[in-house]
Formats: structure tokens, C-alpha cells, sequence
């Protein structure tokens, strides 16, 4: 790439590492024959530029053209932030009151393309639909084309640098969770359990995490409950599902505590739960289907008696998180039927929880990074039930 100017805050990744994935994507667009590609996902214009700290669901685009440099428009205050992040000088800012289209195709037309054919994702949280149409209505010599995939499917293969940055998350979510579960105790609130497991986070070295959950007693039967300044009682349940992030980057993990004597059904879920994740562990390869993960750790939890108290998919692809979550389960999934063939260094969360409605919720989980053979599994901690 061309045309950068000055770096001035941390840098995530080097150079060539940002133009691999430049030069990957164009390799994606001459394929399908675009000219031009609109970007408004934020993951994936913070997966090729490192631009970060944008202005949350506010109107942003990138645009790559076949060579040269690319172009970025969004708010004034978020162009300020990209330059800084990126070194990026093609930038077509707009100030709130002003419409976020104009600067989009002020961007689009700089690339002085007659009659583009430009790739777009519609359906983007970022490209409202009234927004596309404005957009379209300007530049009506443009004919579009649907181009969603061109970047997830190169971003569902994590580089070296990737890996670094989660194993180092998975680090971190260790150390955080020791110094969370030295808190539990009875009359504590999970308000402080969870201040400790964020500062058990920060201290280590985490950048800003996402949203995480943190369940106690009763509430662990219930999906995604989190911490509501509840104190804990002899015998309750505690359920963490939480994860670090080094330069928006993740490994989640899950885990159940026990305070006090077990309770039976927590005992027999975490104990069906870790004999299913260990049978997707065994099955994830390169080339496995991602129905085939499933089915193998399905097939333990009917087998157990527990089927019905599993909601949700097996596993789904992490690596770039946002505050709101760590989930990349757009871009790939392991779930039933499923025919995505998995690859060498994607990653996945198999987050194997089992919710008992009015009685129990426990079960566990691990980040994995496939390998031609098998997988490393990112994330460490004991996948007992950890009694207390």
C-alpha cells in the first residue's frame, strides 16, 4: 500500500501483515469482477486497516479500490481516530448534521471508475437500507454486487500474528479467573466477583473486554444472565463465561464454580457438558464438516439424557470481538447439518452450557484453533467442576 502517513498510537500488527490482507482481498474482487469495494462492517474495516475506538453503529465506510490507496468516510471525530490508528490520508469526513451518503460517494467517485460495478454487504448494521438506496440513487451508472463473504472468508483464517494475540487472551482470562473465584464467599455479591474478574483482566493485560456473563444461584438456569448485585447464598451455582482481549482480539472460556456442597444437577450437566466438548475436540481436523463436530458432541448428550437442555449451537468462529461480544458465529459456525468445511487456524468457542429451566445451568467451554490434524486448544483451566 501507498500514501500512509504517520502511526501514532500502538500498532497491532506490522505492515506486511496488513498488506497480505489488502492484497487478499483484491484477489477476492477481481475474482468476482468488482472495481470497487464498499466496506461497513466494523469488524472487517478494523480487519483491514486496525482502525479502532470508531463511533459504534454510526454511518463508516472503506473503500478498496483494485490498486492504490484506500479510502475511508465516516464522522469527523472518527476520521480523526482512524488517521491516528491507521496513518490513513484518503478520508472524506462528515460532520453530524450532514448526510452520511454525500461523503460515501465523495469516496466511491474518487477512484474515477465509469460505470463501476462496486461490491457491497447489504444487510451491514452500519449501511441502513435508506442509506444503500440514497447511495445507489447517486451514482446510477453503479451496478452492485453482493460481496459479503470476500473478507469473512479470508478473515476466518487467522495469521500468526492473530494467534499471538488470542493465546495471549487466553492467558489473561486464567489469571482473572483465579483471582475472580478467590473472591467467592458467602454473603459476597456477584457485582464484586465480577469487579474482581474485570480487574483480574485489566491488571493482566487486557484491553477493553467485551460484554461477559456472570450468573449466580438461581439465575444460572437462565441463557446469558450476568451479574445483578445478587449475594451468594451456601450451595449456589456460579457460572462464568467471560474473555480478555488483546487489540480487540479473544479466547473465551467458560467455567461452573460450587459454593458449598454440589448441587446434583450441576454435577451431572458439567459433567455431560465436559464429556461433549472433549468429543468435539476430538473430531475437529482440517477438512471435518462442521455438522460432523456437532453430531459428535450431540451424540454424547443424548446419550447422557441431557439433549433437551441444550439450546444452541455447538461452537462458532472467534477472533475479532466488539464491546457488545466476541461472537463471529456470522462468518461460521459448528451446528447441526452444517456442511462448512473446517480449515487449518480458524478458531471457535465450543461453549457447551446446558440450562435446566427453574433448577440448574452449568457446563464449560474452550477456544480451539484448528490444525491440519487436530486442534491447540488456546485456552487452560481445570474442566472440573471447581467445588469451593
Amino acid at each position: 500500500m501507498t500514501g500512509r502517513a504517520e502511526v501514532v498510537t500502538e500498532r497491532p500488527f506490522d505492515d506486511r501483515e496488513m498488506d497480505r490482507r489488502i492484497m487478499a482481498v483484491r484477489r477476492g474482487m477481481q475474482k468476482v469482477g468488482v472495481d470497487l469495494l464498499l466496506l461497513t462492517d466494523p469488524h472487517d474495516i478494523y480487519y483491514l486497516t486496525a482502525g479502532r475506538e470508531l463511533g459504534g453503529l454510526m454511518q463508516l465506510a472503506l473503500v478498496i479500490p483494485d490498486s492504490g490507496e484506500f479510502g475511508f468516510a465516516a464522522r469527523a471525530v472518527d476520521v480523526v481516530a482512524f488517521v491516528a490508528h491507521t496513518g490513513a490520508r484518503k478520508v472524506f469526513p462528515y460532520r453530524n448534521h450532514e448526510p452520511a451518503e454525500n461523503a460515501i460517494v465523495e469516496a466511491l467517485r474518487s477512484y474515477n471508475v465509469s460505470r463501476p460495478r462496486i461490491g457491497f454487504q447489504p444487510g451491514s448494521p452500519t449501511l441502513p437500507i435508506t442509506v444503500l438506496d440514497r447511495i445507489k440513487a447517486l451514482i446510477p451508472e453503479a451496478r452492485w454486487v453482493d460481496t459479503t463473504r470476500i473478507v469473512w472468508d479470508i478473515a476466518a483464517i487467522k495469521s500468526t500474528q492473530e494467534l499471538e494475540h488470542q493465546r495471549r487472551a487466553a492467558l489473561i482470562n486464567s489469571q482473572a479467573l483465579d483471582r475472580a473465584i478467590r473472591s467467592i464467599a458467602p454473603g459476597v455479591s456477584d457485582n464484586r466477583i465480577a469487579a474482581e474478574l474485570i480487574a483480574g483482566m485489566l491488571e493482566a493485560g487486557s484491553h477493553p473486554i467485551p460484554h461477559f456473563n456472570l450468573a449466580t444461584g438461581p439465575r444460572t438456569a437462565v441463557v446469558h444472565a450476568t451479574y445483578n448485585d445478587r449475594r451468594l447464598e451456601a450451595d449456589d451455582i456460579i457460572h462464568f463465561e467471560f474473555t480478555a482481549a488483546r487489540f480487540r482480539y479473544t479466547a473465551p472460556l467458560m467455567r461452573t464454580c460450587t459454593l458449598g456442597m454440589p448441587h446434583p444437577a450441576a454435577k451431572r450437566l458439567n459433567a455431560a457438558a465436559v464429556e461433549a466438548v472433549d468429543a468435539a475436540i476430538a473430531t475437529i481436523r482440517e477438512g471435518i464438516t462442521s455438522g460432523a463436530i456437532d453430531k459428535a458432541a450431540n451424540d454424547v448428550l443424548e446419550r447422557r439424557g441431557v439433549r433437551q437442555w441444550h439450546y444452541h449451537r455447538t461452537g462458532y468462529m472467534v477472533g475479532i470481538s466488539d464491546p457488545n461480544g466476541w461472537a463471529l458465529g456470522h462468518i461460521g459456525a459448528l451446528r447441526q447439518d452444517d456442511p462448512m468445511v473446517v480449515r487449518e487456524n480458524m478458531t471457535f468457542h465450543l461453549p457447551m452450557v446446558l440450562f435446566q429451566p427453574g433448577v440448574a445451568g452449568a457446563g464449560l467451554s474452550e477456544t480451539v484453533r484448528v490444525t491440519a490434524t487436530g486442534v491447540e486448544v488456546l485456552t487452560s483451566y481445570s474442566r472440573e467442576l471447581i467445588s469451593l
